[in-house]
């Protein structure tokens, strides 16, 4: 027979997932590796339900109609209601913009997509502007759904054709999953972060558990204890080594991965977790699902309303998030999950699902329509967010090239300045190359000089330089500076601009004097853009004050110190020098928002309006990038 009893050291190990979880968005210093949660959920889902899966399997009773109701009475009715919750809060407190992306994403959510979504609306997971998504969280949702769109039918093929070899076969998919998830984690780290290819190990871990513990193994209680301490040990690790910044998933997820399976496996037998099997903590993780959603909301709007999460804040806040979880499990999840068993499966697809769905289209639709109901507010406010979606990378995404696209050539059709043929130089660099294009655009069009763009994301034109690079990156990064190197000692241009996210340590100096001078000796002239100031909440601060009336500064002190520019323009004076903060910071104090115009898309990056504004100003105050040695330079400086 196989073993199906309730396990209630499953629940406290649901509990521990979820605190993580919450504790790391509450504040992240406490718990830096505490995101490994939702990893935790994954195996802990795999296990469960392929447990089910796998019993209907063998005892022939499996139906996909009756798994798929199963799913939706699990997961739909406390969902819709989060979202709903969300979508009327959202429509008193967010802007336009904002508003219309939650409900897209609330629309997503419900259909199990939002993962695609958020991966490209928001990209990097702990961005400061993600912190503000009410709905972020619902991207672990989509992995989860789109696993079980394949699962079922992928281990009932298996159990027919290689009944006698599943779990092996399910091993070395497990290999192979890890392996890949490590590969794509470091050449496509945002995708992979939010995608089912480089999950697809952690669910099956656990399902593979699942299929193992079919039938009940008898566990010694040393077994036990050494699997489940080495279980704890591993997720401990996990949650207090690892960090935002560190590669994931990879193999760093497989550490909390292997941590909850062994925990699982050491449940197994007699022995029973007494931390884990406390009413507590199996209270928490009853209602460890409905925690999970409202936790993120809760705390996605204090940050969008900017109010600090102080101690009394937190505390307050955790007990409001307990109370709804319990109520939305009480009053909705119990509730559906029993009375949807006995309805039909046509009924609970209609009622559950189709019908939400389609009022979140509706709401979607309309939201789009209107312009995010932009009546709300006064009409600057729609005026300025409009300028932050004007986004560089996205409008040269052709030239401006992901960090996996290393090896691509150059696009013939990526000019900047004057539109004529041959060109007249190179513009090279990272994705702050990229955000200035709109004003090297304006300066080179007067003069008639046409400049190609060939940039690269993440990919500084330092050369031989690792700092704060990836190893695939550093990889990448050198071959395509080996690239530009040969094409600028070929073509002898004579024009080369270099830009990007110049190091603010000294140590990176010499790099950076060596790799200028080196184009300096192939080149007409070398122009050096310099890095411009980052500004906290640069492209939300001035539109909120706006929404909510409030005095807040968005300004900033002109604070970027880098020591060798000083040394490197009086050793290079044949190199000039565009410093942008000439324009954004007058007087030392630097705004978002120069006469109406909104220059940030994020904290560091300009958008293509205020990218251009830069170069028009710029250039009314005399500044041209013609190489002409009797001319002076007034607005060229140096920090």
């Amino acid at each position: 027979m196989p073993n199906t009893q309730y396990r209630p050291d499953i629940d406290g190990l649901r509990a521990v997932a979820v605190i993580a979880v919450f504790i790391h968005h509450l504040n992240a210093s406490l718990l830096p590796g505490g995101f490994v949660g939702v990893d935790i959920f994954f195996v802990i889902s795999g296990f469960l339900i392929t447990s089910q899966v796998f019993a209907e399997i063998r005892q022939n009773t499996f139906s996909l109609k009756r798994f798929y109701q199963r799913r939706i009475n699990r997961i739909v009715p406390a969902l819709t209601t989060v979202l709903l919750a969300s979508v009327v809060a959202g429509a008193f407190i967010l802007s336009p913009v904002d508003l219309i992306r939650l409900n897209i994403s609330a629309l997503f959510s419900l259909l199990g997509v939002s993962n695609f979504y958020i991966w490209v609306k928001y990209g990097n997971y702990f961005a400061a502007d993600a912190s503000e998504a009410p709905l972020l969280h619902t991207w672990s949702l989509g992995i989860e759904e789109q696993f079980y769109v394949i699962w079922p039918l992928l281990i009932l093929a298996l159990y027919r054709l290689l009944p006698r070899y599943l779990l092996p076969v399910l091993g070395a998919g497990i290999v192979a999953a890890v392996g890949f998830s490590e590969y794509a984690t470091n050449v496509f780290a945002t995708a992979s972060y939010y995608l089912l290819p480089t999950r697809f190990f952690e669910l099956m871990l656990g399902g593979a558990l699942g299929i193992y513990l079919y039938q009940p193994r008898r566990l010694g209680r040393r077994a036990a204890l050494g699997y489940g301490l080495a279980g704890a040990g591993l997720i401990g690790f996990a949650m207090f080594a690892l960090s935002p910044a560190a590669p994931f998933p990879g193999l760093n997820a497989l550490i909390p991965c292997l941590g909850a399976a062994l925990l699982i496996l050491a449940g197994s037998g007699e022995v029973r977790w007494r931390l884990l099997t406390n009413r507590p903590m199996v209270f928490i993780g009853l209602i460890s699902y409905s925690l999970y959603l409202w936790h993120w909301p809760l705390i996605a709007f204090l940050n969008y309303l900017d109010i600090a999460i102080t101690p009394a804040v937190g505390a307050l806040l955790v007990a409001v998030a307990i109370a709804l979880s319990w109520w939305s499990w009480r009053y909705v999840e119990v509730p559906y999950r029993r009375t949807g068993k006995q309805l039909p499966f046509s009924r609970v697809l209609l009622r559950r699902f189709t019908l939400p769905a389609l009022g979140l289209a509706v709401l979607a639709v309309t939201s789009l329509q209107s312009g995010g109901f932009s009546q709300r507010f006064a009409p600057e406010v729609a005026t300025l967010e409009a300028m932050t979606l004007a986004e560089p990378n996205k409008l040269r995404s052709g030239c401006h090239m992901p960090n996996a696209r290393y090896s691509a050539d150059p696009n013939p059709d990526c000019r900047l300045g004057a539109r004529k043929q041959p060109v007249d130089g190179i513009m090279v660099g990272d994705s702050f190359a990229n955000h200035f294009t709109g004003m090297v655009d304006i300066l080179a069009e007067p003069n008639g000089i046409s400049l190609m763009d060939y940039t690269l994301d993440g990919c500084p034109p330092i050369f031989d330089y690792t700092g704060g690079l990836s190893t695939v990156y550093v990889s990448h990064c050198g071959k395509r500076n080996e690239r530009v190197l040969g094409l600028i000692e070929q073509n002898h241009y004579p024009y080369v601009v270099l830009a990007g996210a110049w190091p603010k340590d000294a140590a990176a100096g010499n790099a950076i004097e060596a790799s200028i001078k080196r184009v300096a000796q192939n080149t007409g002239q070398v122009i050096v853009i310099l890095s411009n100031q980052n500004i906290d909440k640069a492209a939300t601060c001035p539109v909120r004050r706006l929404m909510f009336a409030t005095q807040r500064p968005c300004s900033a002190p002109l604070d970027i110190t880098a020591p060798y520019w000083d040394g490197i323009r009086a050793r290079l004076p044949q190199v000039r020098f565009i410093d942008p903060n000439q324009v954004i910071c007058p007087a030392g104090l630097c705004s978002p928002v120069i006469e109406g115009q909104l220059l940030y898309r994020d904290d560091t990056h300009l958008n293509d309006i205020g990218s251009r504004f830069i170069g028009r100003a710029l250039r009314n105050r005399g500044f041209t990038l013609l190489h002409d040695p009797d001319r002076p330079e007034p607005i060229v400086t140096t920090r």
